[in-house]
């Protein structure tokens, strides 16, 4: 029944709020206006699936800070749970392509700042990054899940460069995040919601003053150790509630 639901209700709310989103795109509005229609979306995802957030680390997040936040990526409730418990962080996405040329919603991600990327063409990539990067509202943050693709077992896979030569580039400290349980929600390649928590930690930042370009591997490896060990916290939380995350440890 609640698939059943979400299938009939969310897809009008999808519409519904990237017209929104291009509404204030188009007017010139602030990207905190556009933001709005982001965590209206996300706050309608939580309301039909009964998804209970249990957010922690929220108060390491600067007031006006921008960020590359780095977080795993178990399902395709990732974003809507993120944006939902982190409504004040200004968040921009990096995109697969598909996705932005899915008529309004895509145009509305086109519009408002997310980046896009084909994945086959890494130069392409490298350059649509870039030029979006230098695009950005100073006061968004750009969130990379860095393992590329959801995961298909639930398991925590190795990230992917562009979130480090992104931070390292642009100056960007690196707010790592991990969330756990949307895979039980939501697993790939499944059309059904279930009813479970999400835990989401929020771990300190990490600077990267004093690092070069040529750092970039050491600092993937780094928040990747980091991010691991925030997803393991996340699921004994999840564990002492009473809760299985699903996935593989």
């Amino acid at each position: 029944m609640r698939t059943c639901v979400g299938l009939l209700v969310l897809p009008i709310a999808l519409i519904f709020y990237s017209l929104a989103a291009i509404f204030y795109a188009l007017r010139g509005a602030p990207a905190a206006h556009v933001h709005r229609a982001y965590v209206g979306f996300a706050r309608a995802c939580r309301r039909v699936a009964g998804t209970e957030l249990l957010l922690r680390g929220a108060d390491r997040i600067a007031v006006g800070q921008a960020y590359v936040v780095v977080v795993n990526h178990e399902s395709a409730w990732d974003p809507f749970c993120v944006v939902a418990s982190l409504p004040d962080l200004l968040l921009r996405f990096v995109a697969k392509g598909q996705l932005v040329r899915i008529p309004i919603f895509g145009w509305a991600l086109a519009l408002t700042g997310n980046l896009r990327v084909e994945r086959s063409q890494t130069a392409g990539d490298v350059s649509r990054i870039r030029e979006g990067m230098e695009r950005r509202d100073p006061a968004v943050s750009i969130l990379f899940f860095a393992e590329g693709a959801r995961s298909r077992d639930g398991a925590f896979h190795p990230f992917r460069m562009g979130a480090f030569a992104t931070a390292l580039v642009f100056g960007l400290p690196i707010l790592p995040v991990a969330v756990a349980g949307t895979y039980a929600i939501w697993p790939k390649g499944k059309l059904r919601l279930e009813q479970r928590p999400v835990a989401i930690e929020v771990g300190e930042p990490i600077s990267i003053a004093g690092l070069t370009f040529e750092d970039r591997s050491a600092l993937r490896d780094r928040v990747h150790a980091v991010v691991g060990e925030l997803r393991a916290t996340a699921r004994r939380r999840l564990r002492a509630s009473g809760n299985e995350p699903g996935g593989i440890d």
